[in-house]
């Protein structure tokens, strides 16, 4: 009589079984797993990205900049060195660029052999007054047209200038605007002399006109340039040839003054007037002839509107910036 045969496929059911409850813990573990390390993520970034402003804030204000971002990345949880994080500061000029780094422990991802994931985040923020002005219009105004803060006083902003813009008198004769509502051409001192071909091809490379793009106009931080035309001169024929190029567009243009003290002319000059003070946001309603003399009406902008593609802030704290412009502190990364 024959023995009654086992079935040899039950023992195959607690293989299938363990093989799929390991796949279920790996499909759980990256669903919570997964999840609690975004959560972690958006945590790290906020604290890249407060530690980064941090940063900015303290090279704009003069401070250090390492001790200030990792400050705030401490404050927001993450302290180089503690826990498996690190934190990397990288300053270049004004751009501060903070790296955070640190392990996500898992749970059920564990199991498959995961029982950490690195969370990397990382942040750049821009600190300081521009000092570079992109396609800079040949015009030169005075200082006396804003305030102690470097604001636009109210008698020259849209509030009170607009739709037709306020007048601004090319001054008789002189270089550099000689009242609030003066001003004067500039060919930024290449050549010294601001004529009327020069002038027309500063225009002409804005609005539709064509023409070859403005130069970016950078000063040295400290430096106060004289920016008058040295000539005395009113160009009405620039304005014949190029003016409407220039019409209903927001313009960046140089603002000037006398010398800041103790110095008593502008930098590396004999000048005494038209000294670089900062620059300015101007957006322009019209630039006619009055005979022989050239108008220009429109106002200023106020600081807080930003325009990064026009204004550039490089590397300068409080202390070597412009004392003219709207101050730069922002994520740009």
């Amino acid at each position: 009589m024959n023995p009654p045969q086992r079935d040899r496929q039950h023992g195959q059911l607690l293989v299938i079984f363990t093989l799929a409850l390991i796949a279920l813990i790996a499909m759980v573990g990256l669903v919570i797993d997964g999840g609690a390390a975004y959560a972690q993520r958006r945590g790290q970034q906020n604290a890249a990205d407060l530690a980064a402003l941090a940063g900015a804030d303290a090279f704009y204000n003069g401070a250090n900049v390492d001790i200030a971002a990792r400050a705030a990345a401490t404050t927001n949880g993450y302290t180089s060195g503690v826990n498996g994080s690190t934190v990397t500061v990288t300053a270049t000029g004004g751009i501060i660029k903070v790296d955070v780094s640190a392990p996500h422990r898992n749970y059920f991802a564990g199991v498959v052999g995961q029982p950490t994931w690195q969370v990397s985040t990382t942040a750049t923020a821009l600190a300081g007054i521009p000092d570079t002005a992109v396609g800079a219009a040949p015009v030169i105004m005075p200082i006396e047209d804003f305030n102690a803060d470097g604001s636009p006083k109210t008698e020259y902003t849209a509030a009170n200038c607009s739709p037709g813009g306020c007048l601004w008198d090319n001054c008789q004769p002189c270089d550099a605007p000689d009242s609030a509502t003066a001003w004067a051409w500039t060919v930024y001192g290449d050549p010294p002399n601001a004529n009327t071909s020069d002038v027309a091809a500063y225009l002409s490379a804005f609005g539709t006109c064509g023409g070859t793009a403005v130069a970016d106009v950078t000063v040295t931080a400290g430096e106060h340039p004289d920016w008058g035309q040295s000539n005395q001169g009113n160009h009405n024929g620039a304005i014949s040839q190029s003016g409407a190029c220039i019409v209903g567009l927001d313009v960046p243009l140089p603002i000037v003054g006398p010398p800041v003290a103790p110095a008593t002319t502008c930098s590396n000059t004999t000048d005494t007037d038209g000294c670089f003070m900062g620059w300015a946001i101007f957006h322009v309603t019209a630039i006619e002839k009055d005979g022989n003399e050239s108008n220009w009406r429109g106002w200023f902008l106020p600081l807080d509107v930003q325009y990064p593609n026009l204004l550039i802030a490089s590397a300068c704290t409080v202390t070597s910036c412009p004392e003219l412009g709207a101050p730069d502190l922002r994520l740009v990364d």
